[in-house]
Formats: C-alpha cells, sequence, structure tokens
C-alpha cells in the first residue's frame, strides 16, 4: 500500500511539473530565464513530490540539498552503509582495497595538488572554492593517513 501511494505521489509531481513547465514555457522568456538562472525554481514540483513519494514508499528521510542519503531505515532499503571507515577513506582517495600503496599514495599525491589550497589561492579562485579546497585537504590526508595506518599493522 505504501508504494501504491509513493508512486501515486511521484505520479503526480510528474504531472505538476509538466503543467508548470508549460506554463513557464508557454511565455518562452521567462522559461528560458528560469532555466538558465534558476533551475531549481523550475524543476521544483517534481522534486518536491518525488522526496515527498520516496519517503512514504522507503520510509527514508533525505536532505533537501541534492536528496542525498540521511539514514538507514527498511529491508528494502537500496543504499548500503559502508563496512568500515576505510570504505570511505579509499572513496575519499578514489581508489580501492585491491590497489597497493604505492597507487594510493600516487592518486594521493595527484589529488593534493589538484586540491591543495595553496594551487587554489595562486589561481585567485572565489573564496567558496578555497574553503571547500581547505576541506577537500583536511579530508585527503586523514584518508591517506589512516590507510597507511592500517596497511602498517
Amino acid at each position: 500500500m505504501k508504494t501504491i501511494l509513493g508512486l501515486v505521489i511521484i505520479a503526480f509531481g510528474i504531472f505538476l511539473e509538466v503543467v508548470w513547465l508549460g506554463v513557464c514555457f508557454g511565455t518562452v522568456i521567462i522559461g528560458i530565464l528560469l532555466l538558465i538562472f534558476a533551475p531549481s525554481i523550475l524543476f521544483f514540483p517534481f522534486n518536491f513530490f518525488l522526496a515527498i513519494g520516496l519517503t512514504v514508499m522507503r520510509g527514508v528521510q533525505y536532505k533537501s540539498s541534492g536528496f542525498q542519503y540521511k539514514e538507514y531505515s527498511g529491508q528494502y532499503n537500496s543504499y548500503v552503509k559502508p563496512e568500515n571507515n576505510l570504505d570511505k577513506y579509499y572513496e575519499i582517495l578514489e581508489s580501492n582495497k585491491a590497489d597497493n600503496f604505492e597507487t594510493i599514495k600516487k592518486r594521493y599525491r595527484t589529488l593534493m595538488k589538484e586540491y591543495h589550497y595553496d594551487s587554489i589561492v595562486s589561481k585567485n579562485l572565489p573564496e567558496d572554492m578555497i574553503k571547500f579546497a581547505e576541506q577537500k585537504t583536511k579530508s585527503l590526508n586523514e584518508a591517506y593517513s589512516a590507510i597507511k595506518k592500517a596497511r602498517d599493522k
């Protein structure tokens, strides 16, 4: 019953999205401006009812930005929790457990060159990018040291 109700809600969201797009693109200029400058407004009805429908169907709660997975619940949930933090660290370094340590080290150095704070500052990029680079550098360092520590044991 929950699945049917969830699908009905999603179908209603699709219907509203089609109507909304028809209204926006009925006046072509408004539709194009929304598409260029505010696509989140243009696709709001579908996103909103998709989140509600999935919540009803699966009992999973989603964050509002990008429908990111929030918590694990339900036996039919298709999301899988990582086995441990090392899986997360391998993912951060864009590697896997089967890679030898030299490959992981090369990948770490490549990512550090790309995201290091100093390289971002020297390119005169916006403040948001600098903050992102700082966080990315911290997570890369944390992941590399954790994998190195786990492999030394």
